[in-house]
């Protein structure tokens, strides 16, 4: 149960403390190999990982900023997901932008959070980069590419500072019947659905 840890932070260190070694998420890419390609991260490497990416968001902003997730899937979406916890920043997860079109969607939403950072890839980059624009005063947020940062260096983990009602990310709706609108989901949000999965499926 999860419960007992106040927020994702938290619970990360404690998984990462319990089990360091064991796989906390594991990627097959059918995109590289039709056989699949296996990629994994421990909760050890998956915890330096959020931390080492929480420090670099810090100097694009401060906690409460936003840091919107616009990456194809796989671990890099992970590790940016929980970099920006890890920060104190609302996480804003979308899809990758529609390649060769104008995504009103992405657009929409980016819009109506104002993000300070953008975190992405590499091979997308160039995609982005056509929506990390100034708006109504605000500045063009970061861009910060994952896959091209040192993640993996060792570095001092403190103690997770997070409140249960503070913000998790911005949930937004799919923007099919109107505007996109970005619910707020707490730590406290997120660990109470891990238990009800729980209770569901184990």
């Amino acid at each position: 149960m999860t419960t007992a840890v106040p927020s994702l932070p938290a619970l990360l260190r404690k998984r990462a403390a319990d089990r360091p070694d064991a796989p906390a998420f594991t990627f097959v890419d059918y995109a590289v190999d039709p056989n699949g390609f296996s990629e994994t991260l421990t909760w050890s490497q998956m915890l330096q990982r959020a931390v080492n990416l929480a420090d670099e968001l810090r100097q694009c902003g401060s906690p409460g900023d936003r840091a919107a997730i616009l990456a194809p899937q796989g671990l890099q979406y992970i590790v940016a997901y929980y970099g920006a916890v890890e920060a104190g920043f609302a996480a804003v997860p979308l899809p990758v932008p529609i390649l060769g079109a104008h995504d009103e969607r992405v657009s929409a939403a980016l819009q109506d959070c104002k993000p300070s950072v953008i975190l992405t890839t590499s091979d997308t980059v160039d995609a982005i980069a056509t929506y990390a624009r100034a708006d109504g005063g605000n500045a063009a947020p970061t861009i910060l590419e994952v896959d091209s940062l040192d993640l993996d260096s060792p570095s001092e983990i403190g103690a997770s500072t997070h409140a249960p009602d503070s913000i998790a990310h911005l949930q937004y709706t799919s923007g099919s019947t109107g505007q996109p609108t970005g619910a707020i989901i707490t730590h406290r949000n997120l660990l109470t659905n891990f238990d009800q999965i729980a209770d569901a499926f184990f």
